[in-house]
């Protein structure tokens, strides 16, 4: 029987990476909470059932994203970090992941929230863990300290990230002088002694 060459061969092109990407774009154009199944499917072209033969369900979609979002970052804080120590070093970082933060808000947004899958989450952060973790030693901050001072840092910055992205502090004031303040206030738990900048 003669094959009918008339009709196109449908080939099989989505893939698990293709879905997550398309994941992160939603987040980065509508915000984490208009990431659903629905929108998904709509986006790629597909009905929504074709989707769970490349991801689980919704957790697993926004796992993934989370998890991608926190590699971005931290490859990011790795680069700013290469070669450069001491307070000019930390206060780069500190610069790099306000910058990151004021680009991908959405994103930011949605790799703050609470996590899907906290290993996984944590997992992806090693990057930017050791390369805000290292910087704190070149201050002087001994390494049975560097966790608590560092969560305490992120804590302080991502107050101000989340506050700039939402834009809640508005247009009136001045965002710049505000953040400066902020980090004053976060580099005044660096020892002193972290003067040198390698």
């Amino acid at each position: 029987m003669a094959r009918d060459n008339s009709r196109p061969v449908r080939r099989r092109t989505l893939t698990r990476e293709k879905v997550v990407a398309t994941a992160l774009d939603i987040v980065e154009e509508l915000g984490w909470e208009q990431l659903t199944m629905s929108t998904l499917s709509a986006r790629l072209g597909i009905v929504a059932a074709s989707l769970y033969n490349h991801v689980r369900n919704l957790d697993d979609v926004r796992s993934a994203v989370q998890v991608r979002a926190m590699t971005d970052l931290g490859l990011h804080l790795r680069e700013v970090a290469m070669g450069r120590s001491g307070l000019d070093g930390l206060r780069a970082l500190i610069d790099a992941h306000r910058a990151w933060a004021v680009e991908h808000a959405r994103l930011y947004g949605a790799l703050t929230a609470a996590p899907v899958d906290r290993d996984a989450l944590v997992g992806a952060a090693l990057d930017a863990n050791v390369a805000l973790r290292t910087m704190l030693s070149s201050c002087g901050v001994p390494a049975t300290e560097s966790l608590e001072v560092a969560i305490s840092m992120f804590a302080a910055l991502h107050g101000f990230a989340t506050l700039e992205g939402s834009g809640f502090l508005g247009d009136e004031l001045d965002l710049d002088q505000i953040y400066d303040t902020v980090v004053r206030g976060v580099l005044a738990a660096v020892p002193a002694t972290g003067t040198h900048t390698g």
